[in-house]
C-alpha cells in the first residue's frame, strides 16, 4: 500500500496536468478559429503566393562577415568558402572575350530579334569562356555594333561546392548555367531584391523558368574586375548590385523585350 501523502501528490499532479492541458487546448482552439482560414480561403492564399521567387538574401555567418570575397551557394543553405580556397588552383578560361566570336553572336541576335519581335536596338551577351573575375557580361548597341557596358557575371557551380571548370546543363537540379538565348521578362522583387525573370528560348535552356533561373544581383559580386574567381550560383547569371541598376535602366525603358545570349565559344 502506498503512503497517503504519495497518493495525494499523485492526485494533485493529475489535476494540475488536466488543468494545463485544458487551458492549452482552449488557447489553441481560440487561435485557430480566429486566424486559420477555411479550406477555400487557404486555397486562395496558396494561389496568391505562387510567384517566381529567387534565392533568400545572403547574410554571412558572424565570423566571416568581414571576409572578402565571399563565395556562397544559392538557396536556403549557404556554405562559406575561405578566399584561400579560390586560389588553390587556377580557374579555367580566357582573360578576355573574343571579338570575332562576339560579332558572330551579335549577327545571330539581330536576325533572331527582327524575326521574333524582340528589341533590335540593344542586347545582352555573356561569354562563359571568359574567367568569372573578368568582364564577360557585355551590353551591345545593336544599331552601332558597339559595346556600351561591361561587367562581371556569376555562373552555376554545378554539383560541386565550388568549381574551377564550369559545366553547362539544362537539367533541373543540375545547378549549372544553361547556354542559349533568353528573353528577359518583367522585373519583380525577389529575395535578392530587384530581379528579372528569364525565359529560355533555346533547346539548351528551355527549363530556365522551372529552375527559377533569373537575372539578379548579389552583394558578394564585385563591381570591378578581379584576378580571383567570384561568387557562384545555382545557375543564375547574377551580377553586382550597381551593375544591375545600370541594366535595369535599359530594361525598364526598352520598347520590347531585350534578349540575353549566354554562350561559351563559337560553337553554340
Amino acid at each position: 500500500m502506498y503512503p497517503r501523502t504519495l497518493v495525494t501528490l499523485a492526485g494533485l499532479s493529475v489535476l494540475f496536468f488536466a488543468a494545463c492541458t485544458g487551458a492549452h487546448t482552449a488557447s489553441v482552439g481560440n487561435s485557430t478559429s480566429a486566424t486559420t482560414p477555411t479550406p477555400r480561403e487557404y486555397s486562395a492564399v496558396v494561389k496568391k503566393k505562387t510567384i517566381l521567387m529567387g534565392p533568400p538574401e545572403y547574410t554571412p555567418p558572424a565570423p566571416f562577415a568581414a571576409a572578402s570575397p565571399k563565395i556562397i551557394e544559392k538557396g536556403g543553405h549557404y556554405v562559406y568558402i575561405p578566399p584561400a580556397y579560390t586560389i588553390a588552383k587556377p580557374e579555367k578560361g580566357i582573360e578576355k572575350y573574343v571579338v570575332e566570336t562576339l560579332r558572330q553572336k551579335v549577327r545571330r541576335i539581330k536576325k533572331f530579334a527582327a524575326e521574333n519581335n524582340y528589341d533590335t536596338t540593344v542586347a545582352f551577351f555573356i561569354d562563359m569562356q571568359v574567367k568569372s573575375g573578368r568582364d564577360r557580361f557585355l551590353v551591345v548597341d545593336l544599331l552601332n555594333d558597339s559595346i556600351i557596358k561591361k561587367g562581371l557575371a556569376a555562373h552555376g557551380k554545378g554539383s560541386e561546392k565550388f568549381t574551377f571548370d564550369r559545366k553547362f546543363s539544362n537539367g533541373e537540379g543540375s545547378n549549372c548555367t544553361s547556354l542559349g538565348i533568353y528573353k528577359i521578362g518583367k522585373a519583380y522583387t525577389g529575395a535578392f531584391g530587384l530581379s528579372y525573370k528569364l525565359y529560355g528560348l533555346s533547346k539548351t535552356n528551355s527549363n530556365a523558368l522551372k529552375r527559377y533561373v533569373v537575372l539578379h544581383s548579389m552583394g558578394s559580386i564585385p563591381n570591378a574586375e578581379s584576378k580571383w574567381p567570384i561568387t557562384q550560383t545555382e545557375g543564375c547569371p547574377a551580377v553586382a548590385p550597381a551593375f544591375l541598376e545600370e541594366l535595369a535602366n535599359i530594361l525598364d525603358n526598352a520598347p520590347r523585350n531585350v534578349l540575353l545570349y549566354i554562350y561559351c565559344g563559337a560553337t553554340n
